[in-house]
């Protein structure tokens, strides 16, 4: 029997190669901030984020190490992380 679709949506969805988010300050642009690539999970994440950002604008520590989200871990060719979030 076909029922047939009631509804239907796609859009984009992020994906980095390490499958991890790309948090930090831009290096070569003093106070440019990027939280991006959360691959379907900036929702649920998105309050830490938000207390990380507001703590790197404000020059405070953030309360996680969040180097290794830096987008600087695509130069070169070092060995990337697995994704942190198995979901």
């Amino acid at each position: 029997m076909d029922v047939g679709i009631g509804k239907g949506w796609a859009g984009l969805y992020e994906v980095t190669p390490d499958h991890n988010a790309i948090l930090g300050e831009f290096t070569k642009v003093s106070r440019f901030f990027y939280a991006t690539g959360f691959s379907g999970h900036g929702f649920l994440q998105g309050p830490a984020i938000g207390e990380i950002l507001r703590d790197l604008y404000l020059d405070k520590q953030p309360f996680v190490e969040i180097k290794q989200l830096s987008a600087d871990r695509f130069q070169g060719s070092g060995q990337l992380r697995p994704e942190y979030n198995i979901v």
